[in-house]
């Protein structure tokens, strides 16, 4: 890459195109009628929020914020494909709860994300490709992104050095490539496979913006 900083003004309007594509596909879905799906929908919702509100942040130079919102972003698409594949129906229920005091400290208790992985890894179910590549990921950006989440050394030390714009480029791209995973999530929580056929042409239309991402045929 020969010149990084307008490679990634580029990426940056290019992302701006993929994620618009995306919650255009997503807003014309509904999770068919089992809590499971429901609820495993709402976090994958709630990844494509913090993912597109990170994409903004770095559009507008805020990027120690935009990549405290990747973690959140990363833990709601594993949380929800642990809620599609390997939760218990016990954890279902209590993650559907209004919330209260002792929803909250119930939801508390909760696995965390290496533990949800590990299910995962476990549940016959579960995509094993999927599952695969967010361990990889996890593997490599965890204590980067606790570092950022928290205000620890990573985000004092790039608040004074700044960033490049190299880290910016490919950490965009991997949260992309979790925007894009979680667009097939929401959408096999639908019931209708037909719904993956768009989530497969963007993966194709927006490559540029995307690491290497795999989509199995089915789930």
């Amino acid at each position: 890459m020969t010149n990084v900083p307008e490679a990634l003004s580029i990426l940056v309007e290019r992302s701006i195109q993929l994620h618009e594509a995306i919650h255009d596909h997503v807003d014309t879905l509904i999770p068919h009628g089992e809590l499971r799906a429901e609820i495993a929908f709402d976090s994958g919702v709630l990844a494509l929020e913090h993912g597109t509100a990170a994409l903004h942040l770095i559009e507008a130079g805020w990027t120690s914020s935009a990549f405290a919102l990747m973690r959140p972003q990363f833990e709601s698409l594993v949380r929800g494909i642990w809620l599609a594949h390997a939760a218990s129906d016990l954890w279902i229920e209590k993650l559907s709860q209004p919330l209260t005091i002792t929803a909250q400290k119930q939801a508390n208790e909760g696995p965390m994300v290496a533990e949800m992985l590990k299910q995962l890894e476990a549940a016959p179910g579960a995509p094993a490709g999927i599952v695969g590549q967010l361990k990889e990921y996890r593997d490599v950006s965890w204590k980067a992104l606790n570092s950022f989440n928290h205000g620890g050394i990573h985000a004092l030390s790039k608040n004074v050095t700044g960033y490049s714009p190299k880290l910016i480029y490919d950490a965009l791209r991997n949260s992309n490539a979790v925007m894009a995973l979680t667009a097939q999530l929401v959408s096999i929580m639908t019931g209708d496979e037909t719904n993956m056929v768009p989530v497969r042409r963007i993966h194709v239309d927006y490559a540029d913006c995307l690491p290497i991402v795999h989509f199995p045929a089915s789930h």
